[in-house]
């Protein structure tokens, strides 16, 4: 049998390499050799593109073969928390996902932002993937890399790698494996694989998957369960070997998913009720609409509230049209976390198709070339319901208290009986939100590599790597952000009945959805380029190129010396398509159509440089210490569109970049039985990305930060068919030298400053409480008329302070650059800045901890079956989900229970496996998202799985 991979018996790498529990004892039962049955498995993996023993590698790895994931129950990528350290994993609120080493991951929100952790299958990069939400099939082995890695695999590695590898067809044999499992939540898995030789030199290797589950979440308002899964993926690799010297594989894989899977979770508020008096002053009924931002600061678990409407886009115009008088959600919320009020079922299609081809040719017997490529194809769309909460109450059936008089007479012809026929979200008499993410891109990667394997004291690994990216297409339907809302589009209709009076000119509406039959949201139909509803576009092209290098030169044969350099040029580029929410539009005009390009273009040098050394001592078998400093870098980026001739935020945000300092130690004792390795770093991280939403935009900035950290990987066969494993990981990621507004709390906490809503934008300002006084006043006593206190936000009165008798008096703040400056009375201002100078990275937990115990009683009652037991445990220390560190950023610690009862029968090649996961039933957030002023300042919440249980049956050919 020959296997193209070159790749030894490949088992499970690093400290995590628990699969030993299986090789080990089992294969003792069956074999006669003098070694003993506790000697821990050797390990290959190819962390520095080439293959090597995971202990002799100075590289912080976990790396885990299919069998040790499906032992550890690793299902997908959300599960590899579970058993490396200083690891962390949450959704994200747009159909994103952020995976986070040692603190470092994709706390930016742009289509130009980077990942700070590198997602890899077979070595190639993946700008647009599903490997999150896929679950693992035919691998070879998921290789995680901890700590800076441009050198080698390149831009966006400064948190480490995720590689995914995939298994090749074996020459010369055929194979075939086939994996049923059923579960609750009607939970059915199948995967499988056959390998069939074609003649001596090569192979085909196809293999699939499946997964179908029942939802975990009860829609309350369709009756039915949400967040299911349907999803499969199938995969073809043909490998051939036409010569000693040459060999390659082509592979297709085909992702598709079409379910209820909820992008963003639970909607989490602890209600502003607003105030209907200040100083003693009373409040106006329509004074009041701008009092209440929508939801206040309060710890997750005191947020279970609805979101006060009044303080929302939708919700306060909606007012201004004349549906509502005020707020609607009034009914209590439901503190369940996995109950929503949706007024449809999510819907989400994702697919995606990778192409991928690698060859090799021995130039030599020395010299080994490489070309490795790839062509992609992805696209994700999801549709939701933007509140997940019913509104308490019906439009009125007449216009309300707040409608411009002279525009009432239209509300009756426009709105019989309350009724808004919106085109996108169908006829409905209440209030409804719904938005929609979804993104098609394309991605092609060209590398080549040339690797040294001399004798002599020097090799070297040589590299070019070329890579074209591009995303959103404006005239794609499912392209960009929407937010939909029946409440916009009755205003709309309003200004275009009325000629234009609200906006100053007619606001078409959806080109698609105008001659569309029902709901267009639903069947897609609409064009993308109506005025009636937000809609972000950034289309973006990306060309980056590299070339890297290291070279290993060996002092002696003990000492070797690393240094790697790599050159990035990274060309980025984003059409301006202005977001166009209520604009005028001109007969024949394309609201989509490019107005011009926003290009950021990147070129940085980094590298690392290091020593490993192995060390003779008494008490261990091999020991190996190595130290090395490397160089991180992340690309800047575009930020998201604005409205027209808006200066709201920067256009771009800069690159970070991480100086790494890293020792280690990898040790094996007791005759190879136990594995200790030992990791400490420390970074100094110059401007990490992060994002906050200015005027519904995510809007990213720069900020350092300083991280520590150390880890610990253990493992031990104390006796025979014994496997007892501990990680632990313990991380100090503090932000530094910076200061910010925060949204939740503008005022900083100050009585004499007030925070108000903007009527016309639906954003927050702040403005003294002195002047916000002396106009309650003026419209107490009949100087101005109610409802003037909405237009403070705009800077109406600003200026006008010694009409107030205000002249002379004003408030000092602090700017988000740390400096100090003066308002006047009555001059709104975006807030009063905090020193966050100390403050925790989100995401970046101070502890991570996995202790599992695994027993094997092998050849039960003289049989060829062998019984595994098999229990782990993890905890994850309290962390906090923004870098405010407010009581509605911090996330609770959590802990998950695992067990297993394997049995195998390696002759037959059949086994059975009863398996629980998250015994206890933890109901965890792992992350949140805090949306805008816009949207009333309410938190998504994303949540781990529930508890789950099931039989799986396993046959081998």
């Amino acid at each position: 049998m020959r296997n193209i991979r070159h790749s030894k018996s490949v088992w499970l790498a690093g400290a995590s390499a628990l699969v030993v529990g299986l090789v080990g004892p089992m294969a003792a039962a069956q074999d006669d050799s003098d070694e003993s049955p506790r000697t821990l498995s050797t390990v290959t993996v190819t962390t520095q593109k080439t293959e090597e023993s995971i202990q002799d590698v100075p590289i912080a790895v976990s790396a885990f073969d299919e069998d040790a994931l499906d032992r550890l129950q690793l299902a997908g990528g959300p599960d590899l928390v579970k058993s490396i350290p200083n690891v962390s994993f949450t959704k994200g609120n747009f159909t994103s996902f952020n995976f986070k080493i040692r603190g470092i991951g994709a706390d930016v929100v742009a289509q130009s932002g980077d990942a700070g952790v590198g997602i890899h299958q077979n070595d190639i990069p993946l700008t647009a993937n599903r490997l999150f939400e896929a679950e693992f099939y035919d691998v070879e082995r998921v290789e995680v890399l901890r700590g800076p890695q441009g050198t080698l695999y390149g831009r966006n590695a400064t948190g480490g790698v995720f590689n995914l590898i995939t298994a090749k067809p074996v020459l010369g044999e055929f194979q075939a494996d086939a994996e049923l499992t059923y579960g609750n939540y009607n939970t059915f898995k199948g995967k499988g694989m056959v390998n069939l030789p074609l003649g001596e030199n090569a192979a085909l290797r196809v293999a699939g998957s499946y997964l179908g589950r029942d939802g975990y979440v009860d829609n309350l308002t369709t009756g039915n369960d949400v967040d299911d899964r349907d999803l499969y993926s199938v995969r073809a690799t043909l490998a051939f070997e036409p010569t000693d010297w040459a060999r390659g594989w082509i592979s297709v894989e085909h992702f598709e998913e079409d379910d209820s899977r909820l992008r963003s979770g639970k909607q989490l508020c602890d209600k502003d009720e607003g105030f209907d008096s200040f100083m003693g002053i009373p409040v106006s009924a329509v004074d009041q609409l701008a009092t209440s931002l929508g939801c206040v600061d309060a710890p997750l678990d005191q947020s279970r509230d609805r979101v006060n409407s009044q303080a929302t886009l939708a919700g306060g115009l909606g007012i201004f049209a004349g549906l509502l008088n005020g707020d609607v959600n009034l009914d209590p919320a439901i503190a369940d976390l996995r109950k929503i009020e949706s007024a449809f079922d999510p819907m989400y299609q994702a697919d995606q198709t990778l192409y991928s081809w690698k060859a090799e040719a021995d130039i030599g017997d020395n010299l080994l070339l490489t070309y490795l490529g790839s062509y992609s194809e992805s696209s994700v769309v999801s549709r939701e319901d933007y509140n997940k909460a019913s509104a308490s109450l019906t439009f009125n059936t007449t216009a309300g208290p707040f409608i411009n008089p002279a525009l009432a007479p239209l509300y009756p012809l426009l709105f019989p009986g309350g009724v808004v026929n919106d085109p996108e979200l169908g006829a409905a008499n209440s209030f409804r939100t719904f938005d929609l993410s979804g993104a098609n891109s394309e991605q092609s990667t060209h590398e080549l590599r040339l690797q040294s394997d001399y004798d002599g004291p020097f090799n070297f690994n040589l590299g070019a790597i070329k890579v074209d990216f591009e995303t959103i297409d404006p005239y794609n339907a499912e392209d960009g952000y929407y937010v939909l809302s029946n409440a916009l589009t009755a205003l709309t209709q309003i200004n275009n009945a009325a000629g234009g009076a609200l906006f100053g000119g007619n606001v078409p509406l959806d080109s698609g959805s105008t001659t569309s039959d029902g709901a267009s949201l639903f069947d897609l139909s609409l064009n993308g380029d109506g005025g009636n509803y937000y809609r972000s576009l950034s289309p973006y092209q990306l060309e980056s190129f590299a070339v890297f290098g290291e070279g290993y030169y060996d002092v002696s044969d003990d000492l070797q010396l690393t240094l790697g350099l790599r050159y990035t040029d990274d060309q980025k580029e984003q059409d301006i398509v202005s977001t166009f929410l209520f604009t005028p539009q001109a007969a024949g005009a394309d609201p989509l159509a490019s107005q011009g390009k926003l290009k950021a273009d990147f070129q940085e040098i980094t590298g690392r440089i290091g020593f490993d050394y192995t060390a003779d001592l008494d008490f261990t078998d091999d020991t190996l210490i190595y130290g090395f400093y490397s160089k991180g870098y992340k690309g800047g980026g575009i930020n998201p569109p604005q409205p027209a001739g808006a200066n709201l935020f920067p256009q771009t945000f800069d690159p970070e970049f991480i100086n790494s300092y890293e020792i280690g130690t990898k040790n094996t004792f007791a005759g190879g039985t136990a594995q200790l390795n030992l990791t400490g770093f420390m970074y100094d991280y110059e401007g990490y990305q992060i994002t906050q939403i200015i005027n519904r935009s995510s809007v990213n900035i720069n900020v350092d930060a300083e991280l520590q950290g150390l880890e610990l990987e253990a493992l031990w066969t104390p006796a025979d068919n014994w496997l007892l494993t501990a990680n632990l990981g313990l991380l100090n990621a503090e932000v530094v030298d910076t200061y910010g507004i925060d949204v939740l709390d503008r005022t900083n906490g100050r009585a004499d400053l007030v925070a108000l809503k903007n009527s016309s934008t639906y954003s927050n300002c702040v403005v003294s409480a002195q002047g916000y006084a002396t106009v309650l006043g003026a419209i107490q006593g009949g100087l101005l008329a109610p409802g003037s206190t909405l237009g403070l936000c705009t800077g109406a009165f600003s200026g006008q302070e010694a009409a107030f008798g205000l002249d002379g008096v004003t408030v000092t703040y602090t700017d988000s650059n740390g400096d100090t400056q003066t308002a006047t009375a009555l001059q709104p201002i975006e807030g009063d800045a905090k020193s966050l100078d100390g403050n925790s990275m989100p995401g970046a937990p101070d502890m991570t901890l996995n202790l599992a115990a695994e027993y094997t009683f092998p050849a039960i009652s003289n049989s060829n079956w062998d019984l595994t037991i098999r229990g782990d445990y993890y905890m994850q220390s309290e962390s906090e989900s923004r870098i405010w560190n407010t009581p509605r950023d911090g996330l609770e610690s959590w802990s998950n229970v695992n067990l297993s009862i394997l049995l195998n029968n390696p002759e037959s090649g059949w086994g059975v496996e009863v398996f629980a996961k998250n015994l206890t039933d933890e109901e965890v957030i792992t992350g949140t998202y805090l949306t805008d002023d816009s949207s009333g300042l309410f938190t998504n919440a994303f949540l781990t799985e529930p508890a789950l249980y099931g039989v799986t049956v396993k046959k081998s050919w």
